[in-house]
């Protein structure tokens, strides 16, 4: 057998027609409800933190106030 009759032949795919395809993409328009959470995502991660901190100071300040209080004598029995 000759080398000729064990090759196989691939044939080349045709070029694709880039001529529908705009050279520049066109500006998109902004929908008209965009509203602050779509502009700033964080924005409700950051609202969160905060009232966490917010909760986490008022446990711990209502806490450190019990134990003075309670080391002052005002809530002796």
């Amino acid at each position: 057998m000759s080398t000729a009759a064990t090759m196989e032949v691939i044939e080349q795919p045709k070029k694709t027609d880039l001529s529908l395809v705009p050279a520049k993409p066109q500006p998109q328009a902004e929908p008209a409800s965009l509203n602050l959470v779509d502009r700033h995502p964080l924005l409700v991660v950051g609202i969160a933190a905060f009232i966490a901190l917010s909760a986490a100071v008022g446990m711990i300040g209502s806490i450190v106030v019990w134990l003075s209080l309670r080391h002052s004598g005002v809530m002796a029995p």
